[in-house]
């Protein structure tokens, strides 16, 4: 998902993971409680005090890191309650959506955040599994929309996988894996409701291969429109090199 940022913060990632234009990597976090110094308060300071009169990059990244310590207690220490009732339920998807909000409307500079649901490679007995993963995906971003309430007019939220799933059942009532597969946008601008797409059909002539939906729309071209809304100086041949970007004219993502 991304969000615009309103000021310059600290970058981390994991399952959850935030990343701004302030610093140049990613720093890997479980939780907002696990990014600290193990010393406590005085030696935060004793290393402040230690690194404070450093120059050039190596004092900006010190800097940088005492910041996102302090902002990060400052977050940790607040009892965030999600707005509007939304209700994030059990488990650690709902958990990090409920983070991501929390980072988003605490105003520090997010630019962008990654979460991961797991479990959709179904090989074996897909259809007992689908459904409560569904539930799950719908009913955290249906949270997540709700608790960011005005916010969500800054913000988009991609929803994709690496690849599809092949068309037809295998003989484990599972599903092997696919090239074509669907990705799902959401955002506040009043543009959803619509399906895009160059749709081939499920007949056998329309299939790739041993029997995969062909892939008509690359991943990348919905991408490029939403990374130019948030960041219209982005550079999209550095983000994608020896991409050839074709428009979605009738998508809208952009605007």
């Amino acid at each position: 998902m991304l969000a615009r940022a309103t000021r310059p913060a600290p970058t981390s990632r994991r399952r959850i993971g935030w990343s701004t234009a302030a610093t140049p990597a990613a720093t890997a976090i479980q939780s907002l409680g696990d990014f600290s110094f193990s010393g406590g308060d005085a030696f935060v300071r004793s290393l402040e005090q230690l690194y404070g009169g450093q120059t050039g990059v190596f004092g900006a990244r010190a800097r940088d890191t005492f910041d996102a310590l302090g902002r990060i207690r400052d977050l940790h220490a607040k009892d965030y309650s999600p707005a509007n009732g939304a209700d994030y339920g059990g488990g650690q998807f709902g958990r990090e959506l409920r983070l991501a909000a929390q980072l988003i409307k605490a105003h520090v500079g997010v630019e962008a955040l990654t979460v991961d649901l797991g479990g959709w490679d179904t090989h074996l007995s897909q259809a007992p599994l689908i459904a409560p993963l569904l539930r799950r995906l719908a009913n955290g971003l249906a949270a997540f929309r709700r608790d960011l309430g005005a916010a969500m007019r800054q913000t988009t939220v991609v929803v994709m996988s690496e690849f599809g799933r092949r068309v037809s059942e295998n003989s484990a009532f599972g599903t092997d894996h696919g090239r074509g597969g669907a990705m799902l946008v959401l955002g506040g601008d009043g543009a959803e409701g619509r399906v895009i797409a160059d749709w081939p059909g499920l007949k056998r002539d329309a299939l790739v291969g041993p029997g995969d939906l062909a892939v008509t729309t690359d991943y990348r071209d919905v991408l490029i429109p939403i990374l130019l809304r948030h960041a219209p100086g982005a550079d999209m041949a550095r983000v994608f090199p020896g991409h050839e970007a074709k428009p979605l004219g009738q998508a809208g993502l952009g605007d």
